[in-house]
């Protein structure tokens, strides 16, 4: 658990700018903090009898894991209470009636028509009103999109909203209008996209599809909006960020995945209707497997040239897409299984990669791309990350799909990005399957854990019994 003083200056200025603003973006490369800095300017808030609630919105990962995990994680926000709404209607309704027993109740995106229709009735005075906070507020940029067009009816009745990004204008100054509607509810460029985009933009085709600002236009815009804007750098320390993005099984998933790993065999419906049963040999066996559950599917056979592939569930391919979406700036993508690849390049087709299948001069070249800024994404194998190949120039973010279980693959892999010339801090994000030995795999090569050690902490984890 970390403490309050390991807080960074940067993030304690942008909980001091939040607590003293009723209308703030906060704008921070991910990794850098921005979940926590915004938890301690609600526990201050709250503590000063500022605001009674605050209601958060967020990625539907993003509320179920991130927040609740940053809750957990940090000591002075710890005694938070809290509430997560990813039930039915019945439970969300009954979450709701509670919420003024909690200081935060935290809810996904994608049912924000829904709570928006079942607090309209409420008082304008009602504590669920004292503070609104949108995360990743840039998925609301779209002024045609389903969530912009329900909330920005509603932001009127919050006495403080704040809104969290990786990065506000992704694409264009258009991207701007959005979220500054929603935070200061149309007082800084008014309430309608259409005329601002007219009075402050042209087009340059005939269909009218592609806008640019005016001569001088851009300029104006981002001073008008800078006065709303929090942000700061995160600093280039000693070693790399490293976050967990857990990731939940769902049901029929883990029920699989329990009997692979209890009784050393699976059941899956084939294409074909039929139960197919799964056998692993031997524990060892068992425990590939249980990596191949815990990344969405499992092989029927260990023959490469001989064997179906069965998907099990989407978790980490809705990890992915949603670090994809909102990445902000050029990212390795570590993959280890063919599925992991064909995953990545069915979100990514044309995203270059080192692994197999390259020449080595269309490597080089890829390299080459990488390393000059050129290329947004690239995909990686741990067993391409070989010593002395220079990746450092071109990005200071890498994302695993799954960790590995070798150590010395992890600290080369990392270390195409960490190591002289990298002038940033780097940033590395791994997926993790809750309660699965992805949680092994990084007591190993993370931790550093013996082989034994690993193992007795990933059983106590998983519940086994001891014997008498």
């Amino acid at each position: 658990m970390r403490d309050k003083s390991e807080l960074r200056q940067g993030q304690q200025d942008i909980a001091t700018a939040l607590y003293e603003h009723d209308e703030m973006l906060c704008i921070m490369r991910p990794g850098g903090g921005k979940t926590i800095s915004t938890l301690t300017a609600i526990l201050e808030l709250g503590r000063d009898r500022v605001i009674r609630h605050a209601l958060v919105t967020a990625p539907k990962r993003v509320a179920r894991v991130v927040w609740p995990d940053e809750i957990a994680e940090w000591k002075h926000v710890r005694h938070l209470r809290y509430d997560v709404m990813d039930g039915g209607p019945g439970e969300r309704q009954a979450q709701l009636k509670a919420l003024t027993k909690r200081h935060l109740t935290i809810f996904g995106h994608d049912i924000i028509d829904w709570v928006l229709a079942n607090i309209k009735t409420l008082p304008d005075d009602h504590p669920v009103f004292d503070l609104l906070v949108i995360d990743e507020i840039s998925r609301f940029r779209n002024p045609r999109g389903a969530w912009y067009k329900v909330l920005k009816d509603h932001v009127h009745r919050w006495r403080m909203i704040w809104g969290l990004s990786g990065t506000l204008r992704p694409a264009s100054p258009l991207n701007l209008f959005c979220p500054a509607r929603l935070i200061t509810r149309g007082k800084l460029w008014g309430k309608k996209f259409d005329p601002w985009q007219r009075t402050r933009f042209y087009h340059t085709d005939f269909e009218g599809h592609h806008w640019i600002p005016l001569p001088g236009e851009e300029e104006k815009l981002n001073a008008e909006i800078a006065p709303l804007i929090v942000t700061a750098d995160v600093p280039k320390e000693s070693e790399p960020t490293v976050i967990f993005d857990r990731v939940e099984l769902p049901p029929a998933a883990r029920d699989e995945y329990t009997k692979m790993e209890r009784k050393l065999f699976s059941e899956i419906d084939a294409e074909d209707g039929k139960s197919k049963k799964i056998v692993a040999v031997n524990k060892a066996v068992s425990v590939g497997k249980l990596g191949q559950i815990a990344n969405g599917f499992l092989y029927d056979s260990d023959d490469e040239d001989d064997r179906t592939v069965h998907w099990l569930h989407g978790a980490k391919r809705d990890w992915l897409k949603d670090l994809v979406e909102n990445a902000t700036e050029p990212m390795l993508l570590i993959y280890q299984y063919k599925e992991d690849f064909r995953l990545m390049r069915a979100l990514l087709p044309d995203v270059p990669y080192l692994g197999v299948g390259v020449s080595d001069k269309q490597a080089a070249q890829n390299i080459r791309d990488w390393n000059a800024g050129q290329l947004p994404f690239m995909g990686l194998h741990p067993a391409s990350a070989g010593h002395g190949l220079n990746l450092q120039f071109g990005g200071a973010d890498m994302a695993w799909i799954a960790p590995t279980w070798d150590s010395e693959l992890w600290d080369q892999t990392i270390e195409r990005l960490d190591r002289p010339g990298q002038t940033r801090q780097v940033i590395i994000r791994v997926c993790m399957a809750n309660r699965t030995v992805d949680d092994l795999k990084i007591d190993r090569v993370y931790r550093k854990l013996t082989e034994q050690e690993a193992f007795e902490r990933y059983v106590r984890r998983a519940g086994f019994k001891r014997a008498a």
